[in-house]
């Protein structure tokens, strides 16, 4: 996973006190710094679930405070989260002393501006507007960025719409033919789309090419997203035209390189 600090949002190490009663919004840019990275494949900014924790002042011990937390919410791994560990650093007045491992959760920033927010406290209340002021500046200094993600956000609820009928159209229309539909059925007509969009690759073979961890689509771009959208939706009517598979596989193929090509014509307009 990649992450690197960047001075647009948060920085300086999380040089944390004993006490947290007094402290200034200004110096959350410190004490829970904001970083860009990736989150299961995607450009994320991210905070160390470590550092917010002992900056809201919370009483529970960490480990048990995030566990409950991602299990209370519905936050998922690699989508919200990722697992990392580091060795900390030996203590010099014991000779005694080893480095240990330490568990820390690189969470995105909007699952840490919810966690700010449930905690109901004061310093969760300041961090969380520190957490949205952070947006704001990301808006203003990379408008381009934001109105792609906004793109990319549009593209995968609407890929997400398509898929659901896609297979309740081909289970119909097999039961019709008095067949019945196994989930292998439902398999071959999702990697057949997949190849067309994902250069002959499964989504599961596209996932391991480009390291990514967790759903596919979540990681596509809204080119790849938009992609599946229109095979999807074109092969539901094709589907319910009584079109065999492999009379689709030859359409949605010829319509897909249509696509490709004015795609891509649009891009050099």
């Amino acid at each position: 996973m990649k992450i690197e600090k960047t001075a647009n949002i948060g920085r300086g190490q999380a040089h944390l006190k004993e006490s947290h009663g007094d402290i200034n919004s200004n110096e959350f840019s410190i004490l829970v710094p904001v970083i860009a990275g990736r989150i299961g494949g995607r450009e994320s900014n991210i905070v160390s679930a470590k550092a917010l924790h002992k900056t809201l002042g919370v009483g529970r011990d960490f480990t048990n405070w995030i566990k409950g937390r991602i299990s209370q919410y519905g936050f998922i791994a690699t989508t919200d989260y990722v697992l990392v560990e580091n060795l900390s650093a030996p203590k010099r007045a014991s000779t005694k002393a080893r480095q240990q491992l330490e568990h820390d959760y690189l969470i995105t920033l909007g699952m840490a501006k919810e966690l700010a927010m449930v905690e109901r406290t004061p310093q969760g209340q300041a961090i969380r507007q520190y957490f949205i002021r952070c947006e704001e500046k990301l808006q203003r200094i990379a408008p381009k960025v934001t109105a792609e993600l906004r793109q990319r956000l549009k593209a995968r609820i609407t890929a997400a719409s398509y898929f659901k009928p896609m297979c309740a159209a081909l289970e119909l229309a097999r039961a019709e033919q008095g067949k019945k539909t196994l989930a292998h059925h439902f398999t071959t007509e999702s990697n057949m789309i997949s190849r067309l969009v994902l250069g002959g690759m499964t989504a599961k073979q596209w996932a391991q090419a480009s390291s990514v961890a967790g759903e596919p689509r979540d990681s596509m771009n809204a080119d790849q997203l938009a992609h599946f959208s229109y095979l999807e939706q074109t092969n539901i009517t094709l589907i319910e035209l009584g079109q065999g598979y492999h009379q689709r596989k030859a359409k949605l193929t010829e319509l897909s390189q249509r696509w490709l090509a004015k795609r891509l014509g649009a891009d050099h307009v």
